[in-house]
């Protein structure tokens, strides 16, 4: 059994990075990947035959050094390629309601762009 995840994107923002009371340096980014829009196994076109493209965001997380060098080095628009694996969360909120979260933790960040 593994948990292995392989995303290769644009970043949409500026990396944010915190640090928690332990000493422990988080940074996160929001990655969007895209893909042809698909019906009835044929690729989708707009007016101007170009292909109408799904864009889907994607939490990521990168500890430590590695949350270093991607807070040093990566801008909005960069493309990169992620891997790691999928983590899911549950949390109270302030309301009593069950709320969800998934993310992916990085273990690896290669630039693919300047």
């Amino acid at each position: 059994m593994q948990n292995i995840v392989i995303l290769a994107g644009n970043i949409g923002q500026k990396p944010e990075t915190r640090t928690t009371q332990g000493g422990t340096n988080i940074t996160n980014f929001s990655l969007a990947t895209s893909r042809p829009r698909l019906s009835e196994g044929r690729v989708l076109r707009d007016e101007n035959g170009y292909r109408i493209m799904d864009t889907e965001w994607h939490r990521i997380t990168c500890f430590n050094g590695l949350g270093k060098t991607v807070a040093e080095h990566c801008e909005k628009g960069m493309k990169v390629l992620v891997h790691g694996r999928i983590h899911y969360s549950k949390w109270i909120d302030s309301m009593g309601n069950d709320r969800y979260g998934c993310e992916i933790i990085a273990e690896k960040v290669d630039f693919l762009s300047r």
